[in-house]
């Protein structure tokens, strides 16, 4: 096949996965947020990452890591990253990715930070244990959220005004998104493709480059409700 009839068929094909978008397709590449820290958990943050560098073969979103200062940190089991931004000049961030991890070295100015970024961005999203961040920041309050299945109870106890919903992959209330375990976060984050982009966005990114078998709850874009998670 002619290389440039190749190229323009993979364009109409990465366009037309816009079509089934839940919400109005961004007329810019969105700007994704992923908070780090000394002792982040590395799956948390760069699973949803990967989703994000690469939907839309790279197009869609653009990916920044954020943290106290940019010096090196160290993951949990000691891999060693350097944040792009610090608190201060990390660009306006549509899309919040808060992981889990050792969430006690995050400080009073990383739940601020938090706290002022959801209020801007169209998405918030934690992972894991990271739902007890969005907690402290008061981002819970009034809505349906999950986090991993060792957390359920505490984060029950901690946010009382929270329905904590166990069993979903992701929940989805709206503006603020809560996940699973670890692996989850490339759940949610597919949803959050899925909702932005199209279905077929979403399965061409998990699919075709990841060649991760997502889960159903992903593909169709469910969410707990009331009476699911009674």
């Amino acid at each position: 096949m002619n290389v440039r009839l190749l190229a323009a068929l993979l364009t109409i094909l990465a366009a037309s996965s816009c079509f089934a978008a839940d919400e109005p397709v961004p007329e810019r590449p969105l700007q994704v947020g992923v908070l780090l820290f000394e002792g982040v958990e590395l799956l948390d943050f760069a699973g949803p990452a990967e989703v994000f560098i690469v939907a839309g073969h790279g197009d869609w979103f653009e990916v920044h890591t954020i943290a106290a200062s940019k010096k090196p940190l160290k993951t949990m089991g000691g891999i060693t990253v350097t944040p792009s931004h610090s608190y201060e000049d990390a660009p306006k961030i549509d899309i919040v990715v808060i992981p889990g991890g050792a969430m006690s070295n995050v400080g009073r100015d990383g739940v601020d930070w938090i706290r002022r970024s959801a209020t801007d961005a169209k998405i918030t999203m934690s992972v894991c244990m990271g739902a007890f961040l969005l907690a402290q920041a008061g981002l819970l309050d009034g809505i349906e959220a999950t986090t991993h299945h060792w957390g359920i109870s505490s984060l029950r106890r901690q946010t009382p005004k929270c329905k904590v919903v166990e069993g979903k992959r992701f929940v989805d209330s709206g503006k603020i998104i809560t996940t699973a375990g670890v692996t989850a976060g490339i759940d949610g984050a597919l949803h959050v493709v899925k909702r932005l982009r199209g279905e077929e966005g979403a399965k061409w990114t998990a699919e075709e480059w990841m060649e991760y078998r997502v889960s159903k709850s992903v593909g169709k874009g469910e969410a707990a409700t009331t009476e699911e998670a009674k």
